[in-house]
């Protein structure tokens, strides 16, 4: 099913249509690489993990990664294509990969000019204290490196969902 995303430009409105979500399988893995290497390099895929990619003939337009843990999974590594950035895409690739951020607990850790993008796609803004363990660890390392992150926890009302 195609959907349609309208984003607007100086030119008008401009109504751009985007192919649902796909999980990569092991075959694209090169393919998914390249597009990490080529637009976030520190977003390093790992085949273990379930990556979900929006692709439009053929060209990947926007990834992201599902680490998984032992109870919960953090999004991670999510990014666009720069040249499509802005036009909702990431929220499309949320919307679309909601009934596997709903299989387990899901978090992200937001950069924190990232949050209202986050809130706007059912994130909520936690506290670190109530992370699970393994994932806690790993943001206390994040933020004593200096990075400013947001710990986010995936939150959807499937009666949203229905009505769109």
């Amino acid at each position: 099913m195609l959907i349609s995303l309208i984003h607007s430009s100086h030119f008008g409105n401009m109504k751009t249509v985007y192919p649902d979500a796909e999980q990569v399988p092991s075959f694209w893995f090169p393919l998914v690489k390249k597009f990490y290497q080529s637009h976030y390099p520190s977003g390093k895929p790992n085949k273990a993990d379930p990556i979900w990619v929006i692709r439009n003939n053929g060209k990947i337009l926007c990834a992201v990664r599902l680490k998984q843990f032992t109870d919960a999974q953090l999004l991670t590594a999510m990014v666009t294509e720069p040249s499509h950035r802005n036009m909702g895409l990431g929220s499309h690739l949320i919307h679309n990969i909601h009934n596997a951020l709903s299989t387990k607990q899901s978090y992200c850790f937001a950069f924190s000019h990232l949050v209202p993008f986050y809130q706007a796609n059912h994130f909520t803004v936690i506290s670190a204290s109530i992370l699970p363990e393994e994932l806690r660890s790993r943001f206390q390392a994040y933020t004593s490196q200096g990075r400013n992150l947001t710990p986010m926890r995936y939150i959807c009302d499937e009666k949203y969902l229905k009505s769109t």
